[in-house]
């Protein structure tokens, strides 16, 4: 559901006398926009460190430590990637490019109320934000505050119609509560736009399994493997359809298939166990 956002202030001056130091933090802060621009990810580290380090507490730092943050996140150092973000964000809170970085790594970490803390930040300054309303929109989900839900996507999709993952989220949102034949609709009006992506067959089989239309639940698991080249994961999950039913015969088909097709068997025990 996270898009990453790259911090590249490519316009930001220092606006103080032209001394020494300050040609100096304009030269490394462009050596590490270029460092990063061009994924020499070590180069740029070592260049926004001694930016810091010139001018501790010059204003811009806060957009230092985001593009910092942003850097450490493309390395993998997701720690030292949140470090920076929350020391930017304590020089200037309301920075829109830091929250969102942050938000992520907080939803990446299961660190929900946090992310929520971030993408209401976020929607106090831009009501419109697309990523913090549909962040916001599937935490809500989470924590069974469907109306709020329901009005985070419905702004959501007023201002970007048809967005993919907010008509996705409208159908999950329906599912959970109850509305099976609207939820149906919604994920009927998905897969006419996207009929190869397996994950909305997928989803769609989810609901339908919720709402015990079986015989759909197993030809959409069927048909999101045939997209994903047979992947396995979906004849396990028609194993577990199999199993709702106490058809365990088919069950036990369908996960020694998922075997052959090269998933572990030991993961599969609990399962091949119910089908006894």
């Amino acid at each position: 559901m996270r898009r990453l956002t790259f911090l590249f202030f490519l316009f930001f001056y220092v606006l103080t006398s032209q001394s020494q130091d300050n040609n100096q933090y304009q030269a490394l802060l462009d050596s590490a926009v270029t460092a990063s621009s061009t994924n020499r990810f070590e180069k740029a580290v070592n260049f926004y460190l001694r930016v810091l380090e010139i001018d501790p507490k010059n204003a811009g730092n806060s957009l230092v430590l985001g593009n910092l943050g942003s850097v450490y996140e493309r390395m993998g150092n997701i720690e030292s990637a949140l470090e920076c973000y929350t020391k930017a964000l304590a020089i200037e809170p309301k920075l829109v490019p830091v929250l969102e970085q942050r938000s992520g790594i907080y939803l990446s970490k299961g660190e929900d109320a946090k992310a929520l803390q971030d993408f209401n930040m976020i929607l106090t300054q831009q009501p419109d934000n697309e990523l913090a309303l549909l962040g916001r929109a599937y935490l809500r989900m989470e924590l069974k505050m469907f109306q709020e839900a329901r009005m985070d996507l419905n702004s959501l999709l007023l201002n970007y119609p048809q967005n993919k993952q907010g008509e996705l989220g409208m159908a999950i949102l329906c599912q959970k509560e109850g509305k099976f034949e609207e939820s149906a609709e919604l994920f009927a009006n998905l897969i006419e736009r996207y009929p190869s992506d397996p994950s909305l067959y997928e989803a769609r089989g989810n609901m339908e399994r919720e709402a015990h239309w079986f015989e759909l639940a197993l030809i959409d698991y069927e048909e999101a493997g045939r997209l994903s080249k047979n992947d396995p994961v979906y004849n396990v999950m028609q194993a577990l359809v199999y199993l709702d039913q106490n058809k365990k015969k088919s069950a036990k088909r369908m996960l020694e298939r998922a075997v052959r097709d090269g998933m572990p068997r030991a993961s599969l025990e609990e399962y091949f166990v119910k089908c006894k």
